[in-house]
């Protein structure tokens, strides 16, 4: 067995400098695949009857034959047997992963009839089922790593994507969380009414259960218990089964002292819950469940499956957690090295630094127990200012890893000088703090201060991957001094854009990943924008077929490159020209889509904006009808009287475009009608008119409304909570110019439906007519429409007061207002 410590020359590598010089693929990409196989306890020793890895071979002679004299990288067998499972194809850092895969499929495992395929450039890990030609996802989510044999047999068995709780468990992932909520609102009938008072003590109930079976499956491996067997759950469940108050006392008073002379500080001083009756049925509904028949992770992940319960849909417990695809990415773009001490300061229930303990695990010889004390004891390091760091600490427990170094406490209270080699964090946002004086850059703004503390937490040459909401790339004020400061001291700088709905249904809070080291001035920052992270961007954020973008991003990172409106390397002269060192990827490249023809700027001459205002309080006894737009036009909202405005209102005429600018992403944008000229919008909308007949008014409403540009309005949309397009950035769009064989069609097709709509209104007045004789009102005039006098008039008598009618007055006596 190899002791390992990584060297990863990568991260001297200054991207565009000086090139980097790679060590041979024998000695560091092989090197690395030898020690995650061997961590997933697959048998390399070729001498061994039960080895299930070859390398540079097949594991009989007449498999060798079909390669044609090539040799695969690995060939993985089931055990015991000469079936082969998969084939992994080795790849210097940089190199291209789907023609790795390619020579991975055609080569190797087609001829060998081998279903799985896996690619690797020592940077990423990339993976396929070949006989349904589908990357290998779990819970909708994309392998980045090796898998042991159990696992990979169930990709085998059972198909390209897997749920993390394999067939023949009794409960999914959606009845887990369906348990959880149910053990939620025991909570809150016995008296936990605060959102993370239930959490806290469901969360221990439910490390009681994990613990146990851990205990259990460690006993097995002849590793002895931490805990006596009468103190744990497969003892106290079963005999107190029937005596509600036998179990409460006996919890209460042996379980949790035993329990907290344990774990320390981690349980709470007492049980939580009061009634006897709700922890007997909590016992029995967890009890249900056998997490030692699912996959790991599922264990440590129970946590977070119920805090999902607890909060979607609602902000009971006042903060969400970061999608761990998104952490994986994350912990993938800082390479953590053995020996590194990795910091969150906003550590929630732990879950940046339970995914680096994992890379490490299986980056790191774990038999050798002096690493592995350094990796459990001296490698993560959390801050949790809520007592959410409990959670944490029993997170980490589960994963068998060293708890002991995360703390409650407000990280900004408390700042760290130059300590940690890595920081993993996602920021809280649109906080404020009482210790923006203990900083630089004095403030009461979290978002800077947050950021401060972990620019200073970081030791020289040190790394971060930080989550921050979309207005720290462009805000001025504090938040542009803080981001200034951070590119003027950094060695290198990356931007990846997240879509808007990754953190549904907690937020739909538009955030980004920036990447950057600490010291020195970098040359360039790279851009990239992540269209597809593998879930639908809604409430439910069900998987989505095919490759993400994040796999594209860690597959070419280490050697980035420009891709039309998704990647784009900027030099730092470029970044400093701006004003204010933007960050924005949209401020740097456009979106344009792929039409035939020229392509002009809307702002090139195309539209003008109209920002004229009128003061209704001016003519306070004047009737004003007040517009309001949504995806199915302009139409009237409401009526006011001059006295009742607070402030100028936009005057729109016939033609005019009008947009809520936080709607327009969804297709919100209308043209004024004839009838409606003259009247008002609020002065948030944003209003424009076509200054040629080139770009008629129905064209440009139908372009913006399309989808694919829809998405460019997105992509040029300002704000985190909510996306939106100011005029500036409306006048970037490129739009085509319509040939005039095109805009004469256009212009007839604009005829046909004015007259359509004038039947529509005439036919529309003739039932209304009807109704009013039908009903004995006077017969009102037939002609077509009705002038803006006609509508004001209307509109007036329709605000005067009402004669109120007495119980023995007719009807038909009231007259009509």
């Amino acid at each position: 067995m190899l002791d390992y410590i990584t060297v990863e020359l990568t991260h001297n590598r200054e991207r565009g400098g000086v090139s980097m010089i790679r060590p041979p693929l024998e000695e560091h990409t092989r090197n690395q695949i030898n020690i995650r196989l061997m961590n997933l306890h697959w048998n390399l020793n070729e001498k061994d009857p039960k080895c299930d890895v070859t390398q540079g071979q097949a594991r009989t002679d007449q498999q060798n034959a079909l390669f044609s004299g090539k040799n695969p990288d690995y060939v993985l067998y089931e055990t015991n047997t000469t079936n082969p499972i998969g084939v992994i194809e080795a790849k210097r850092p940089g190199e291209d992963l789907d023609t790795a895969m390619g020579q991975a499929i055609e080569r190797y495992a087609k001829p060998l009839n081998a279903p799985l395929a896996f690619a690797f450039n020592d940077t990423f890990v990339t993976a396929k089922h070949i006989f349904q030609d589908r990357p290998l996802k779990v819970d909708g989510e994309e392998l980045q790593d090796f898998i042991d044999q159990f696992m990979a047999l169930r990709f085998v068995r059972e198909g390209a994507e897997l749920l993390s709780a394999p067939k023949g468990i009794k409960y999914t992932r959606d009845e887990l969380l369906s348990i959880f909520k149910a053990t939620n609102n025991l909570l809150r009938e016995d008296g936990l009414r605060h959102g993370y008072e239930r959490f806290s003590a469901f969360a221990e109930i439910l490390f009681l259960k994990l613990q146990d079976e851990s205990e259990r499956l460690n006993e097995h491996r002849g590793i002895p218990r931490k805990i006596d067997e009468k103190y744990c759950w497969s003892y106290f469940s079963k005999k107190y089964e029937s005596n509600d108050d036998d179990l409460y006392t006996f919890v209460h008073d042996s379980v949790w002292p035993k329990i907290a002379e344990q774990y320390g500080e981690i349980f709470s001083p007492q049980l939580a819950i009061r009634n006897p009756a709700t922890l007997q049925e909590i016992v029995k509904t967890i009890g249900q469940i056998n997490f030692l028949a699912t996959d790991t992770d599922v264990k440590g992940d129970a946590f977070e499956y119920f805090l999902k319960s607890v909060t979607h849909g609602n902000k009971d417990l006042g903060e969400y957690f970061t999608p761990r695809h998104i952490v994986r990415t994350m912990v993938n773009l800082v390479k953590p090295i053995f020996g590194e001490t990795i910091y969150d300061p906003f550590c929630g229930t732990g879950g940046f630094l339970l995914e680096a303990f994992k890379y490490l695990s299986l980056r790191v010889n774990i038999e050798n127990k002096a690493i592995l004390k350094a990796l459990r004891e001296r490698t993560v390091y959390g801050r949790e200012f809520t007592s959410t760091a409990r959670i944490a600490r029993m997170n980490m427990i589960l994963f068998e890893d060293g708890h002991s170094n995360i703390e409650q406490i407000d990280s900004l209270k408390n700042p760290v000088d130059s300590e940690y080699d890595i920081v993993l964090s996602n920021i809280p946002y649109s906080q404020s703090t009482k210790f923006g004086s203990y900083y630089d850059i004095p403030t009461k703004k979290g978002d800077s201060v947050c950021v401060q503390h972990i620019w200073r937490a970081l030791k020289p040459d040190g790394r971060a991957a930080v989550i921050v909401p979309e207005t720290f790339l462009y805000d001025g004020g504090v938040i542009g001094k803080t981001r200034e400061m951070i590119m003027r001291g950094a060695k290198n700088f990356s931007v990846v854009s997240l879509p808007r709905g990754v953190f549904m249904p907690y937020t739909p809070t538009k955030t980004n990943i920036i990447y950057f080291r600490k010291g020195g001035q970098f040359k360039h920052v790279y851009f990239f924008v992540v269209y597809n992270d593998g879930f639908e961007l809604n409430t439910k954020r069900k998987p989505r077929q095919g490759d993400s973008d994040l796999k594209r991003l860690l597959s070419e990172y280490d050697e980035p490159k420009i891709i039309e409106a998704q990647a784009n390397i900027v030099d730092r002269n470029v970044i400093e020209a701006s004003g204010k060192w933007n960050l924005r990827p949209f401020y740097y490249m456009e979106d344009v889509p792929n039409i035939e023809g020229d392509l002009n700027q809307l702002g090139d001459g195309i539209i003008k904006e109209v920002k004229d205002k009128i003061d209704p309080r001016q003519s306070p006894d004047q009737l004003w009808g007040i517009l309001e737009v949504s995806q199915n036009g302009v139409f009237l909202g409401g009526v006011l009287l001059g006295y009742e405005f607070t402030q100028k209102y936009k005057r729109v005429r016939k033609g005019d475009l009008v947009y809520n600018p936080y709607r327009v992403n969804i297709g919100s944008i209308g043209i004024v009608p004839s009838y409606l000229d003259g009247m008002l919008v609020s002065p948030a909308y944003v209003v424009f008119r076509p200054r040629s007949g080139d770009y008629p008014a129905s064209y440009l409403q139908s372009l913006l409304k399309s989808d694919r540009y829809l998405r460019v309005i997105m992509n040029y949309s300002l704000g985190s909570a909510r996306a939106s397009l100011p005029f500036t950035e409306l006048a970037r769009i490129k739009t085509p110019k319509l040939s005039e064989e095109d805009l004469e069609s256009l212009l007839r097709l604009e005829n046909q439906l004015d007259e359509s709509a004038t039947e529509v209104n005439r036919m529309r007045k003739s039932i209304d007519e009807y109704v009013d004789c039908y009903m004995g009102s006077e017969k009102v005039d037939k002609s077509e429409g009705i002038t803006r006098e006609q509508f004001h008039a209307i509109i007036k008598r329709a605000a005067q007061p009402v004669k109120k009618q007495s119980d023995n007055e007719s009807k038909s006596d009231s007259g009509t207002a």
